[in-house]
């Protein structure tokens, strides 16, 4: 039987793991935003899961904004103001979000392998739900920059509170609610750098085309595809 120590660390490392893991459907995808550089994620599209597609963002970057899309969307004129207020609003918390992360999966790990279940392994769950609370009452007062209606802030309290490694998904659990940002491609040619938007480009074709493989040519979801990809390779 593992000793206590073991079991908690791995329950903190699979409750992580848990609440990371992502399953999109076929046309739908993550946008990314790192500092000031916006990037993008496909699913595994080589593996189903309940008729989905996983996704596993970085375990080691909580902190990244992601926003969730799908294509083809509908072009929301977005302001792209608003969208900085609301990233600009969530940076104490990315901040925060990485010493929790330090806390959880290294200051705790060492701590209870070291020094065992006595008093240091107490006051390190103190300073996590320090933490915990102060981004809790940030959000809080923040609620409506980030677009957090009381019913959803109240599950991310819940969650957090009742299980702690949930805590550090907070920035994802945000910016996953976020109203949609329209159409991908639309937006990837606001804010992806050439390099970056050559790329997303070429890989967005590949995902419609294998998409389009599925379908039959004669019906109205095959012709939407078809028209789509048509305007991603800008050929009508």
């Amino acid at each position: 039987m593992p000793s206590f120590e073991v079991l908690l660390v791995l329950g903190v490392f699979g409750f992580y793991f848990y609440d990371s893991f992502m399953l999109l459907n076929l046309n739908e995808l993550i946008l990314t935003r790192s500092a000031k550089h916006w990037s993008y994620k496909f699913p595994l599209l080589g593996f189903q899961l309940l008729r989905k597609y996983p996704l596993l963002p970085n375990l080691l970057t909580p902190n990244v904004v992601l926003f969730r899309t799908f294509w083809p969307g509908n072009d929301q004129h977005l302001n792209l103001k608003e969208l900085d207020i609301f990233i600009k609003s969530l940076l104490p918390v990315q901040i925060t979000v990485v010493l929790l992360l330090l806390l959880m999966l290294v200051c705790l790990p060492v701590v209870a392998f070291v020094y065992g279940s006595g008093v240091k392994l107490l006051i390190i769950f103190s300073f996590i739900y320090l933490v915990i609370v102060s981004i809790l009452i940030y959000v809080f007062t923040q609620k409506d920059n980030l677009y957090l209606t009381k019913a959803k802030f109240i599950s991310i309290v819940f969650e957090s509170i009742v299980c702690p490694p949930f805590a550090l998904n907070i920035v994802r659990k945000i910016t996953l609610n976020h109203p949609l940002l329209g159409d991908p491609y639309v937006f990837s040619k606001k804010v992806f750098d050439s390099n970056t938007q050559l790329s997303f480009t070429r890989d967005l074709g590949y995902v419609i085309e294998e998409n389009l493989k599925f379908l039959e040519t004669d019906s109205n979801r095959y012709i939407e595809l078809k028209e789509y990809l048509g305007f991603v390779r800008g050929e009508g």
